[in-house]
């Protein structure tokens, strides 16, 4: 959320390695809690975090992609809160939402210098945060277990992987991906196709 120390990181990054070919926006956060009770300092902490350093930073890369003859991509972390209802995450979804659409019109914007800008959507993904360890070290096996079945809820029987998330950022990253811009995939086992869909055993029922 420093700005300016983002800035100087980005310049940083160019003055060292002459030039920036993949910018990766995944800074991004939230808690639960009612909107009705939210301070308004908390809300814009939220669209800091998960909005402006976005903008800040994919403005800054693509000035400096630019300048280096053009060519990059940009790939954003978004949420599959973008496009659905999250109650008591009402700010954190609006923002995941706003950068979804950032993302398309930055693609359209930036498209002339050959530079593509898509978006990963995730949902439950195993992390130091989700597991209780906030304060470290960040080693699997001292995370607090969840106790939760996620068999009902997520189409595929479990939460997500860091890494399943970055494949999916280095395939958008890469050559393979070179006609792709404007994108947004979900990597989130299908529960964003469920829409509310809940599976018991072999049995499907509408939540």
């Amino acid at each position: 959320m420093d700005t300016s120390a983002l800035r100087d990181a980005i310049s940083t990054a160019v003055s060292e390695f002459g030039r920036i070919e993949i910018l990766v926006n995944n800074a991004g956060g939230t808690g639960s809690g009612s909107f009705l009770t939210m301070p308004e300092r908390s809300m814009r902490r939220h669209i800091d975090l998960n909005l402006v350093s976005a903008f800040v930073a994919s403005q800054e890369v693509a000035k400096a992609m630019i300048a280096a003859g053009g060519g990059g991509a940009i790939v954003n972390v978004a949420s599959i809160e973008a496009e659905r209802a999250a109650p008591t995450f009402a700010v954190y979804a609006a923002c995941k939402a706003g950068l979804v659409n950032f993302t398309k019109t930055l693609a359209l914007e930036l498209a002339e210098h050959d530079i593509r800008v898509n978006c990963i959507a995730p949902d439950h993904t195993i992390t130091p945060g989700m597991r209780g360890n906030r304060s470290g070290p960040v080693v699997p096996g001292t995370w607090t277990d969840s106790t939760e079945s996620w068999a009902r809820l997520i189409p595929l029987g479990r939460e997500g992987l860091a890494d399943e998330c970055a494949a999916a950022v280095i395939w958008l990253a890469s050559p393979m991906a070179a006609y792709v811009t404007g994108a947004t995939i979900n990597v989130d086992g299908g529960t964003s196709a469920a829409k509310g869909w809940l599976r018991d055993g072999s049995n499907w029922s509408l939540s």
